[in-house]
């Protein structure tokens, strides 16, 4: 695995950013999801969303140093094993299918996927006008004092977002 790029927190955006060889600007940020503890009516805390997005929409060839260097932010956030973490594939310019299986390929060649468990939720979310699907990913370390209700909470979300 190559070196990551060197990166830094922002204390005013709450968020990681690294600039690449081809002067793209990335940011990475983990933001407080509630959304466990509202299906759940339990208050859980220490579950965030990732957000990994580029500042401009510029077009990148592939760059595994991208790859390390967000592995290095994530594998710095469970440090706190009590930390949890969904990933939602954006699928607005439908591509959510492509994001989901380039994190797929990138855990799969994760240094930590021997005490950082991932599991899939593919969720079909219906209203009366339309359909769409979720493409979203769960990640919780093996020491996580609360996994086992994080993973039946996360295996309900669909029922719950149909339900509504």
């Amino acid at each position: 695995m190559p070196n990551p790029y060197n990166y830094s927190f922002n204390d005013s955006t709450q968020s990681y950013h690294f600039l690449t060889k081809n002067n793209i600007d990335y940011r990475v940020a983990f933001i407080d999801d509630q959304t466990f503890s509202a299906v759940s009516g339990i208050e859980m805390q220490n579950i965030y969303q990732i957000i990994i997005e580029k500042v401009e929409d510029k077009r990148e060839k592939f760059d595994s140093q991208v790859s390390s260097t967000i592995q290095s932010i994530v594998l710095s956030f469970f440090k706190n094993s009590q930390n949890a973490m969904i990933y939602i594939c954006d699928d607005k310019d439908d591509k959510g299918k492509k994001r989901f299986n380039a994190f797929e390929r990138w855990y799969k060649n994760c240094e930590s996927n021997g005490f950082i468990n991932k599991i899939n939720n593919v969720i079909v979310c219906y209203t009366e006008e339309k359909h769409w699907t979720l493409y979203t990913s769960l990640l919780y370390h093996e020491d996580n004092s609360n996994k086992d209700t994080i993973v039946e909470v996360y295996h309900t979300l669909q029922e719950i977002l149909n339900d509504k």
